[in-house]
């Protein structure tokens, strides 16, 4: 971290999520990927400043966005997808735990394989997946999305290897992909898109009226 990113994370404004300071260790301690803090510091804002009273999430993992997007704005309903059984478990858990467990739904299903029910619509979707599956699930659900909604998708820079030349081949296929999807969402005439170096990098798309 450089110092005026140290100089930033000191800031009151960047110490709101000290709630889940217990929930980010266990994930250090235990290895699983979570959304960085200035990542759920803008998805935060992004819910408050469109009052989003309607969220869709697809990557639970151990519930830690969906916590604090729920926390961030009480008026909020959250669907989260998850496929991962380990993981569905331990969300529900933390859920009940951070008492929002009222207004989060857990959908334990692979994300591609879930409909939402009847005339749902959402005011955002926050897409935190399978890297390589970006552009899969934001054709799946952007029909779903309000007009003048937003889609929020994470991880579009990969540690800042997109845009390189990784070194070896797997890490190479991955970024190609990350990089297709990149070019995919900025050319959606659909839509008004921006790609922000906020975390691992998240773009913002807004449905075109």
């Amino acid at each position: 971290m450089n110092q005026s990113n140290t100089y930033l994370a000191s800031l009151p404004c960047h110490a709101q999520n000290t709630v889940l300071k217990p929930l980010k260790a266990y994930a250090k301690e235990h290895r699983i990927p979570i959304i960085a803090d200035e990542g759920l510091r803008f998805i935060q804002q992004i819910s408050k400043l469109t009052e989003a009273k309607n969220i869709l999430e697809i990557g639970t993992a151990i519930g830690y966005s969906a916590i604090g997007l729920a926390k961030a704005n009480e008026s909020v309903q959250i669907t989260t997808v998850e496929r991962d059984e380990n993981m569905q478990a331990l969300a529900l858990q933390h859920f009940i735990d951070y008492d929002v467990f009222e207004r989060v739904k857990l959908v334990k299903k692979d994300a591609l394989m879930y409909t939402p029910e009847g005339n749902t619509v959402y005011d955002l979707i926050f897409i935190d997946a399978a890297k390589a599956q970006s552009q899969r699930f934001f054709e799946r659900f952007e029909p779903y999305l309000r007009p003048g909604g937003i889609i929020i998708t994470d991880n579009l820079l990969f540690h800042g290897l997109v845009g390189t030349e990784p070194p070896s081949k797997n890490v190479r296929a991955l970024t190609k992909k990350i990089e297709q999807f990149n070019a995919y969402v900025l050319n959606r005439k659909d839509f008004d898109t921006m790609i922000y170096p906020i975390g691992d990098g998240m773009s913002l798309s807004i449905k075109k009226r």
